[in-house]
């Protein structure tokens, strides 16, 4: 499927990203089969998808072909994924065209209408909700409790762990955990493709990892010395099963044992866990920054004897100036930012980047946290270790019916990995590793194939 964008450079690399998870290639005009247009007149000549925009050029066009365009604010749209499963978004504007213009054709979703068989529009701007999207994510307000925490001469660590826990408590929304209504940017991703493929009459394939319909990362963040004696019992289960994992390390916060840490590379990827667990970062001058990326990446590779490339912030903190730095400091990838948490630490409400397929910025691939992390589960939600299984299982269902990447995020010091516990664990290991379309991967791995 050749495709031809024309819009501003900003624009273009936008809908890049949109459409990325799918076998597509990007072509000149005279070679597409469709053509893609924001902010400009569109062809007439072409099969065309048209993104509405406020650009004083699109305005004229409607003008000129005497469209007459309404706007509505606040109402949810439906996306269908596949005949189990509906996305929802809500977006900023939903534009209605109302003049010579009808529903387009198979398309089962308000998100489409067409002019003649050549041209179909959007209702609503991609550009505009993906970027909002983002500058929420990533430029999220901190809350005072963070700033709080965070700014004391001693690391957070020391306060007493049932008052940590007591902060984050409180999250009303439990009993929604379906994960339809949190994917806001892959609904997006859909409403286009759905688009193009009512417009050509033709199914757009998705990208495959490795062959395989979806892909599933076992990674740990081991913040504590207790954490990371018992991670050596967890990475011998997890190699039972043939199931590779990545560890995330700080390299000051607590004395390490070498030996383990060089066990834990072994089939597997160690990652960077910043050096001090002080949630810290957010708060740095790039230049401090760059030098404590760098510090914590070092470290590592001295006990390893190999590169480290990858990153996650202790409390998954993420920010540009971070994704900036992390690329001066020599990382490849970055898996900080959450797809969805009920109660994020540094916002101290619902957050979450809303999808389950890497991202790329400036040269860092993204891997988002998108199955919802233990701390969260056990601790924010108080659910106990079974009942945290059992969401993970769900919500690793509809990624996979998605094709996207389930990243799943424990912590071998909590509840999760008790003795008693390790059961539930291994059910859960057995599932995973039994199931013929994953691929079970590193991050590392997985951002190498995602940047080809």
């Amino acid at each position: 499927m050749k495709i031809a964008i024309q819009g501003q450079a900003t624009d273009v690399e936008v809908i890049r990203e949109v459409l990325s998870p799918w076998k597509v290639s990007f072509s000149t005009l005279d070679e597409a089969d469709v053509v893609i247009v924001y902010g400009e007149k569109p062809l007439e000549t072409k099969k065309t998808i048209v993104i509405p925009s406020d650009s004083s050029d699109f305005m004229i066009w409607v003008k000129n072909v005497k469209l007459r365009v309404l706007r509505k604010l606040g109402e949810r749209v439906f996306v269908v994924a596949s005949s189990q499963t509906v996305l929802t978004i809500t977006p900023q504007m939903l534009y209605c065209y109302d003049g010579f213009v009808k529903p387009a054709p198979k398309d089962s979703t308000p998100t489409a209408t067409e002019l003649n068989e050549n041209l179909i529009f959007l209702t609503l701007d991609i550009v505009k909700e993906y970027n909002k999207i983002l500058d929420e994510t990533l430029n999220a307000k901190t809350s005072t409790v963070y700033r709080l925490l965070t700014a004391l001469p001693v690391p957070y660590t020391l306060a007493p762990k049932r008052l940590r826990d007591l902060f984050m408590r409180g999250y009303g929304g439990q009993e929604n955990l379906t994960f339809c209504d949190k994917l806001p940017l892959d609904a997006l991703r859909l409403i286009l493709v759905r688009a193009i493929e009512n417009l050509l009459d033709k199914r757009l394939q998705r990208k495959t990892w490795n062959g395989k319909r979806y892909a599933c990362l076992m990674t740990h963040d081991v913040d504590t010395r207790s954490g990371l004696q018992k991670a050596k019992g967890i990475k011998k289960l997890e190699e039972n099963y043939d199931v590779p994992s990545a560890w995330y390390i700080p390299s000051k916060h607590y004395k390490l044992d070498h030996e383990i840490v060089e066990e834990l590379a072994n089939y597997g990827e160690i990652g960077a866990h910043d050096t001090w667990h002080d949630g810290g970062l957010v708060r740095l001058p790039e230049q401090k920054l760059v030098k404590r990326l760098r510090d914590a990446k070092g470290a590592l590779e001295k006990i390893i004897n190999c590169s480290v490339k990858g990153f996650r912030a202790p409390l998954l903190q993420h920010s540009p100036t971070i994704l900036r730095g992390l690329k001066q400091a020599g990382y490849n990838y970055d898996t900080s930012v959450p797809t969805w948490e009920p109660k994020h630490p540094r916002t101290m409400r619902p957050h979450g980047l809303g999808t389950t397929y890497p991202m790329f910025f400036d040269g860092v691939t993204e891997i988002p946290v998108s199955v919802v992390q233990d701390h969260q589960l056990l601790y924010a939600l108080g659910l106990e270790p079974k009942e945290a299984i059992t969401e993970w299982s769900f919500i690793m269902a509809l990624i996979k019916e998605l094709g996207g990447c389930c990243v799943l995020l424990s912590h071998p010091e909590y509840k999760l990995f008790d003795r008693n516990n390790l059961p539930i664990y291994e059910e859960l290991l057995n599932v995973v590793a039994s199931d013929e379309e994953v691929w079970l991967v590193t991050p590392k791995q997985l951002a190498d194939e995602a940047g080809k």
